[in-house]
């Protein structure tokens, strides 16, 4: 692992916001199918593998609202189980 060293009398301040990881966003995604309430998450990175499973959610029913940069409210009241069984669903799973 890398190391910085810091030398100097100057204080150091800001703010840094890292991006969300993928593997863990694509976790906290999928619960949001668990619930019929609104869910809001934050901090999704762009990338594709996440964006894929957006937009399955949204096959499946999900109701999906983009409310920002990486800030989605998800909201499954109206699940439709049967696309899993579609030839849709396994076109959109390939990758």
């Amino acid at each position: 692992m890398g190391t910085f060293k810091i030398e100097g009398g100057i204080s150091l301040k800001g703010d840094v916001q890292p991006q969300g990881a993928k593997n863990e966003a694509l976790q906290v995604l999928c619960p949001a199918l668990l619930t019929s309430e609104k869910v809001r998450i934050t901090n999704i990175p762009d990338i594709i593998d996440v964006n894929k499973l957006i937009v399955l959610l949204g096959n499946l029913g999900v109701k999906i609202q983009k409310n920002g940069v990486g800030d989605y409210t998800f909201q499954a009241d109206e699940v439709n189980i049967d696309y899993l069984k579609t030839e849709a669903f396994k076109k959109e799973g390939e990758v």
